[in-house]
């Protein structure tokens, strides 16, 4: 029981970490982690909302308001499936280009993790 106690430490401070980090990523801009998940599952091509929603590990509802956000900065749009009304889709808008990736954040996740990394170190060692 000990051990799970212990794995359930370096979880939340493991989350905690990548909070600051991601945050620290997208200081310059006003989008959080989660919408980066979701751009980046529409990136390629038109996603549904469940299609989504399962994808990023999220509820229908807090995905649904998440892209309603992405809707109010213009980088996402929603459309209803033609076939059937009940289906959502959403894909990105014009505002983003077509080779859009996320090169930058991307780029800071090796420095992350091995700040993670160090982070856990240094908790094991304390220990």
């Amino acid at each position: 029981m000990n051990e799970l106690f212990q794995l359930a430490k370096i979880l939340r401070e493991t989350s905690s970490v990548f909070s600051t980090l991601s945050m620290q990523a997208l200081d310059s801009s006003d989008i959080t982690w989660q919408q980066v998940l979701i751009l980046e599952q529409i990136a390629i091509s038109p996603k549904t909302m469940g299609e989504i929603s399962k994808a990023i590990n999220l509820s229908y509802s807090t995905t649904s308001g998440l892209i309603s956000r992405l809707e109010q900065m213009n980088l996402v749009h929603r459309f209803r499936d033609k076939s059937d009304r009940r289906i959502v889709w959403a894909a990105l808008t014009e505002r983003v280009p077509a080779n859009w990736e996320l090169q930058e954040g991307r780029a800071c996740i090796p420095a992350s993790l091995d700040s993670l990394r160090e982070l856990i170190l240094e908790k094991e060692i304390l220990s």
